[in-house]
């Protein structure tokens, strides 16, 4: 079956007579391939950023957060955990503070968090990112994240000094007239002697890095409360994504609780991920539009070059409509071509993107993708089907349009001046 004319003739125009590939078209390709790969890199790259800190987050938080209103600690708080569970949710106390670890001389700032494991293990993923399950922490253990071990060099057995910075300002008295006195304390300040049980991941360099887990009683003796007592009470709902309505309903019955969802707690962090990819994409936009420009150009140079060509076929009595539409199509193909070979490409160094980082990482003489800065160990990636769509139809769009002026200006030539010329 012969094609169309249009179709023919546009797919003739394409490579050049005594050449198997023409140059021109060649370099039309290479501008939406690599305008379509980096859009597609970029924009799965940054939604791998979202998802991985959120699911660090959510592993390591828990999905609403409860707080005293009116003071600074739950004097009971499993009576608390029991009336929870009544709504269909997961609890558990936690006690969070500022601590300093001291291991000889080195001395470092850190979070320190208490726990009950039995709880712990049905609101958040803590333990199941444990390098050794299984492992029941108990009083003078910690866990620690497997980076800060790792920097500071400790291992499983090693004991560290932790400090508690809520005990020794308790000694300082700030008078009314600004001046400071200092009480003395009948007994003796000492800081707890701890051993590292275990190590874990949760793959987010801030909790790696910062939290250190430890039992919820020791907590309570390091940070001078109560034994028993917590400073939050974690809750994990059956439903993250939709959880409003029961935290409503928590607000109105425990009046004296304040509660906290995890959307609000990381509310400028995800609100800034989203900003970042949105801009990221837009200004990855604009060099698709560049190479729309190359496409214009190589459309332009085919219809001055097959001007008498065009004088012909309109002779013959071919519209104005059929001459545009031979242009068109091929901007259409280059397009076509341009960004199947650009989701290849994406596709390929987003598959690669660890290995890549390594041996740039090797030629640069330092970190391409440091932790301490992007908060997670490996560069993340996550190409979602709305986003290949997006990214698809735009380019489509745009290289067809760059071929709308050269066709127009096909379709105006004249035949009578299109055969004069040279």
């Amino acid at each position: 079956m012969p094609l169309p004319a249009e179709l023919f003739l546009a797919l003739r125009y394409l490579r050049p007579k005594r050449t198997l590939v023409s140059v021109i078209s060649l370099l039309s390709v290479l501008g939406p391939t690599l305008g379509v790969a980096i859009m597609l890199i970029v924009s799965s790259v940054m939604s791998g950023f979202d998802r991985d800190i959120r699911e660090g987050i959510m592993s390591m938080q828990a999905h609403l957060n409860v707080y005293p209103r009116f003071s600074e600690s739950f004097e009971d708080p499993l009576s608390l955990v029991a009336q929870f569970e009544l709504y269909g949710v997961k609890s558990t106390p936690v006690i969070e503070g500022n601590a300093l670890i001291q291991v000889r001389k080195l001395v470092l700032p850190k979070v320190v968090r208490g726990i009950i494991p039995e709880l712990e293990k049905q609101v958040t993923a803590i333990q199941r990112n444990y390098f050794h399950p299984g492992h029941v922490l108990q009083e003078g253990e910690v866990v620690i994240g497997g980076r800060l071990a790792s920097s500071i060099g400790l291992r499983v057995g090693d004991e560290i000094l932790i400090h508690s910075p809520a005990r020794l300002t308790k000694n300082v008295v700030w008078k009314d007239d600004g001046t400071v006195a200092f009480k003395e304390d009948e007994e003796v300040y000492l800081p707890e002697e701890v051993k590292v049980a275990g190590l874990y991941s949760m793959g987010v360099a801030d909790y790696d890095d910062n939290v250190i887990i430890m039992h919820l009683d020791q907590a309570a003796e390091l940070m001078g409360l109560d034994w028993g007592s917590a400073t939050s009470i974690q809750i994990a709902v059956p439903d993250p994504m939709q959880m409003q309505q029961l935290q409503d309903t928590l607000k109105k019955n425990f009046p004296l609780c304040h509660f906290v969802s995890w959307q609000e707690k990381n509310k400028l962090l995800f609100g800034t991920l989203q900003v970042e990819k949105n801009l990221m994409t837009f200004l990855m936009t604009f060099i698709v539009l560049v190479a729309s420009f190359c496409i214009a150009t190589t459309l332009i140079t085919v219809v001055v070059q097959k001007t008498r060509e065009i004088g012909v076929l309109k002779a013959v009595g071919m519209s104005n409509g059929r001459i545009a539409r031979i242009f068109l199509l091929q901007g259409g193909f280059i397009g076509l071509m341009g960004t199947g070979l650009g989701v290849a490409l994406g596709l390929l160094v987003l598959a690669f993107r660890d290995r890549i980082a390594n041996i740039l990482s090797l030629i640069m003489g330092h970190e391409v993708f440091p932790a301490e800065l992007y908060h997670l160990m490996k560069i993340p990636a996550l190409t979602t089907c709305s986003d290949l769509l997006l990214i698809v139809t735009l380019s489509l769009g745009i290289c067809i349009l760059a071929a709308l002026i050269p066709a127009l200006y096909a379709a105006s030539l004249q035949p009578a001046k299109a055969l004069q010329e040279e």
